[in-house]
């Protein structure tokens, strides 16, 4: 489908779960729905999906060696609501809550997210997944932005994601949601 006939098709009406499925090519991935509202993604850089690959590999080997739970990489959908429909960067589900694991897609808020930004990022955008997130209960929220060599991360403390810290090239960032995982940012951004 071409991204002008998705555009036209959204701006009619709000857009569930099933209108994204059909509308979207199978194996695009470039496609989210933000309040019934389907958004075209424009596909990663070579230095976003080096960062994401990076991160995903030393989160997934971390809980995978532990039975914490699972990891995953974009591109999976994640349904917050049936007009609300994400793929963070990087995800985990705790053990407790891999229920939530559908045959086709994510049916609730993972325990932890990750996104990398990219140029294709608006404020706008950053501040409505924030928002998603924050409400429908994602515990911890990691923001990398490679420009800013930094990594910020957000802690849902009674119902809010609220900012644990910025951490630099030097840091150190630890996850509560993922024990004993931590991770210089200067790795995860390899600078």
């Amino acid at each position: 489908m071409s991204e002008n006939i998705a555009v036209a098709l959204s701006n009619t009406k709000l857009l569930t779960y099933d209108d994204y499925v059909a509308l979207t090519p199978p194996d695009s991935g470039n496609y989210e729905l933000h309040n019934g509202k389907l958004i075209y993604m424009a596909s990663p850089t070579p230095d976003h999906q080096d960062v994401v690959t990076e991160l995903c590999a030393r989160m997934r080997l971390f809980a995978s060696s532990r039975k914490l739970g699972k990891v995953f990489a974009a591109p999976l959908d994640v349904v917050f609501t049936p007009t609300d429909i994400l793929q963070p960067d990087i995800l985990f589900i705790a053990t407790e809550h891999l229920y939530i694991i559908g045959d086709k897609k994510i049916e609730g808020a993972p325990d932890l997210v990750v996104e990398v930004l990219s140029d294709s990022n608006k404020p706008r955008e950053q501040r409505y997944k924030k928002e998603i997130y924050e409400t429908h209960g994602v515990r911890e929220y990691w923001m990398i932005n490679p420009e800013k060599d930094s990594v910020t991360i957000f802690v849902n403390t009674n119902g809010e994601l609220v900012a644990a810290g910025v951490f630099k090239k030097n840091d150190i960032v630890s996850s509560e949601i993922l024990p004993g995982f931590s991770i210089r940012v200067s790795e995860i951004l390899n600078t």
